[in-house]
């Protein structure tokens, strides 16, 4: 078996117990990870996806002391918005913007009842739980009712990226009714040694509001990502989230979903690019819990060399909600023989007069799109990056910001152009 054995689980406990943190909310969400404990070989939803990796790194709190030799303008993503910066798993307030009009605070500072919401989950696992747990820094943002953001929101994450360091995010938005909100999250790396991130980010949209969420990965190639995103829609509220994979030893990402008001909509998007040796694991859940609600999901994959991906989708659709669409298209590409993806999207419907679907594919690169180009001139090379860009620019089209998407474009074609 590629994941841990039950004798390795109290030594996991150990020392991850030395990291936690002491705050109320936190140690109840200690107590429900303890419950719960590290997942093993036995566990499917953990078949594909090894911890081995994981449970081998000398977990350790990253030193916080080097900031200020970092150059952050030659990391970030030059575009207008209202940039904060987290560094090592800590907020560096000296480089971050402030909001206008805006209440932020840091979790360490918040009522009872705002931690009532930190402890709350769609659908909880053990690494959202230890995310909980374990967090040292993150926001409780809250955009009031009928305010908009006129710009983004720039939650820029930076690990050392050294061997064994573990950083630990949480964050919570609230949208108040009829207002809007733009959230872009992204995490990267200064150095190659390979530590853990742990991110958690949830919203609550309120009736006729609108909150669009963006998250990009491109830590180091030795990183362990464990990232859970969750979002609760009112009446008549819109969302979109969109998820970027595109680098890490181990990226294993939820994305969680509940309609809970009437004629709610939400967009769900991932791409993931494994290449060899890297493990990408994207996994949804969409409770569709009123009436009249619908939901698009977009999930792709394109991988590389011996690289593992796996797409993991459920469609919940309770009874009562009627009049609910909800479509899911999990599409694979890949480009080499010994590249592999597990796909598995899924529907449970306890509802009548209901819309759903869902559909999965997996092939290479198709010789008569291939064919067509090279008949016309175009070298082989470049019809083959040609055919691969079609692919990925239904998810690269929907994001708005120009600059933002020439960066993640940009990369793609890197990790598409190596090791060939």
């Amino acid at each position: 078996m590629n994941n841990i054995s039950e004798d390795q689980r109290p030594n996991a406990l150990s020392s991850l117990t030395a990291l936690g943190e002491k705050s109320s909310w936190q140690q109840v969400q200690w107590r429900h990870f303890k419950a719960l404990g590290l997942p093993t070989a036995k566990d499917e939803d953990w078949k594909y996806t090894s911890l081995e990796g994981f449970l081998n790194l000398p977990l350790r709190s990253p030193s916080r002391d080097d900031i200020h030799t970092v150059s952050i303008e030659s990391l970030t993503i030059g575009f207008d918005c209202y940039r904060i910066v987290l560094f090592n798993g800590q907020l560096i307030r000296e480089m971050s913007d402030p909001i206008p009009g805006v209440n932020v605070d840091n979790i360490d500072h918040i009522s009872d009842a705002k931690q009532q919401l930190l402890n709350a989950a769609v659908k909880p696992e053990a690494f959202s739980l230890l995310t909980d747990a374990t967090a040292t820094s993150g926001l409780f943002i809250e955009v009031a009712k009928k305010q908009r953001i006129d710009k983004p929101i720039y939650l820029f994450h930076i690990n050392s990226g050294e061997h064994g360091d573990l950083c630990s995010y949480r964050h919570h938005i609230t949208v108040g009714d009829q207002a809007e909100c733009s959230v872009f999250e992204h995490h990267t790396s200064l150095a190659q040694g390979g530590g853990v991130t742990c991110a958690r980010l949830t919203a609550s949209v309120g009736a006729n509001a609108q909150f669009n969420h963006l998250k990009l990965i491109e830590e180091s190639h030795q990183q362990h990502h464990f990232g859970h995103n969750d979002i609760v829609l009112s009446r008549d509220a819109q969302a979109s989230s969109h998820t970027f994979l595109l680098e890490g030893q181990v990226n294993r990402h939820h994305t969680s979903a509940v309609l809970a008001g009437t004629g709610s909509h939400i967009e769900m998007n991932s791409l993931s690019l494994p290449t060899s040796g890297q493990t990408f694991d994207t996994r949804t859940y969409l409770d569709h819990h009123s009436a009249h609600c619908t939901s698009e999901q977009a999930h792709k994959v394109i991988g590389k060399g011996d690289s593992t991906a796996v797409f993991n989708g459920m469609i919940y659709v309770h009874k009562g909600a009627i009049k609910t669409d909800g479509q899911m298209d999990n599409h694979n590409l890949l480009l080499d023989d010994k590249a592999q993806v597990n796909s598995k999207p899924q529907l449970e419907i306890y509802a009548d007069d209901v819309k759903c679907s869902h559909g999965a594919t997996t092939g290479q690169l198709d010789k008569n799109q291939l064919f067509y180009l090279q008949a016309r001139g175009i070298p082989k090379q470049l019809a083959e990056k040609m055919v691969t860009f079609a692919f990925a620019g239904e998810l690269t089209d929907a994001i708005d910001d120009l600059n933002v998407r020439e960066h993640i474009v940009r990369r793609i074609e890197q990790k598409i152009e190596s090791e060939r």
